[in-house]
């Protein structure tokens, strides 16, 4: 299947990371000036510099994609602070970013959502404080159940998953994480909520990066999709290949 193919029923997404390495330069003029004026906004340089290298990947990628240059690319924000693409409303992207990493899912077709994190973004002690906020009873009866090693990853996989769907939804944690009910492998048993654009399809993993690093990721999207495909980008020859 091309880049993209879309029938009634399934559409197709790309994933895309960047790795934020020591000494890498992203070019903030292939942002808009709102996003220039955001980007200075921010008291710490590292969230900063996570979102520009966000918006520049997401502009030189998606621009390819429509055929426009990546600062021409017009990038909405919605009320619930979700970015969409009010020229191109058949394509849907969003973005996640953890630490020296930002990640981007596209697709033509449905809503999409992903999350991404570090298999070490959560001390022991700060997902038994978590998992509450986040699990359902019956997520955290099963959590329980399991071996004490196990814990840690399964609540790491339900975070991304939930987090995936909610972003897929459009309203992030404005929906109680706890009313995202997951069920065995990659389902969604129920989701409380009053949008139209309920994720139909999670795909979720882990994959290695640089430096040694890990990661727990999760895509939701609103119809059936085929396998999605990551694309590691690791400097910046990578990267602009495609703009």
């Amino acid at each position: 299947m091309d880049a993209f193919e879309t029938s009634d029923e399934i559409a197709q997404i790309e994933l895309h990371s960047l790795h934020l390495r020591d000494g890498l330069h992203i070019p903030e003029q292939l942002l808009s000036e709102a996003e220039r004026q955001r980007a200075a906004g921010f008291r710490s340089m590292e969230a900063r510099r996570l979102f520009v290298a966000g918006r520049a990947l997401c502009r030189g990628i998606v621009g390819a994609i429509a055929g426009c240059a990546p600062q021409a690319l017009s990038i909405t924000i919605t009320p619930a602070g979700r970015p969409f693409l009010p020229d191109y409303p058949e394509i849907d992207f969003n973005l996640s970013h953890t630490r020296n990493t930002v990640a981007l899912a596209i697709c033509r077709g449905g809503h999409v959502g992903i999350d991404i994190e570090r298999l070490d973004a959560f001390s022991e002690a700060q997902a038994r404080e978590i998992m509450p906020l986040i699990l359902s009873g019956r997520e955290l009866d099963d959590i329980h159940r399991l071996a004490f090693e196990q814990r840690h990853k399964t609540f790491l996989s339900y975070w991304v998953r939930k987090e995936a769907a909610l972003k897929c939804l459009g309203d992030g944690f404005l929906t109680d994480p706890q009313h995202v009910i997951l069920g065995a492998d990659d389902t969604i048993i129920d989701i409380k909520s009053q949008s139209q654009a309920k994720p139909t399809s999670i795909r979720s993993g882990q994959f290695h990066g640089e430096e040694t690093n890990s990661f727990q990721w999760a895509t939701a999207v609103s119809k059936t999709t085929v396998e999605p495909i990551w694309q590691h980008h690791a400097n910046l020859a990578s990267f602009m290949r495609f703009i």
